[in-house]
């Protein structure tokens, strides 16, 4: 069964280990386990490296993100399911919104994106 075929449910359930570990990876500023998840190529991309490496030395809320969220949803584009929720930080005031996207590649779930505004 598609990734996008899976109810909202079913989908959170496989995502919120996932964000779990990106975000305390992302707070401590550890690329190999932020880019676990990721696609091959793009942990292995030197310019995606550099790029959130970039992030974390410039943003405070990147490595200041709580483990606490409140999932708002699931939209479903073509085969990529995006889930989006409440982020907040223990540096930087306010709530943000993050999404998680994640596709089926062969067999595994691939994030394709995570965002934080």
């Amino acid at each position: 069964m598609a990734i996008t075929d899976k109810s909202d449910k079913e989908i959170i359930e496989i995502v919120e280990p996932m964000i779990d570990e990106v975000v305390d990876a992302s707070n401590q500023k550890d690329w190999d386990s932020f880019s676990k998840y990721q696609t091959d190529e793009e942990a292995r991309n030197p310019e995606n490296r550099k790029s959130v490496e970039r992030q974390w030395k410039e943003s405070d809320l990147l490595i200041s993100l709580t483990p606490e969220r409140e999932i708002l949803g699931v939209l479903r584009r073509g085969d990529v399911a995006v889930v989006y929720w409440k982020q907040t930080s223990t540096k930087a005031p306010g709530e943000y919104l993050a999404t998680y996207h994640i596709k089926e590649i062969g067999n595994e779930i691939k994030e394709v994106g995570f965002l934080i505004v």
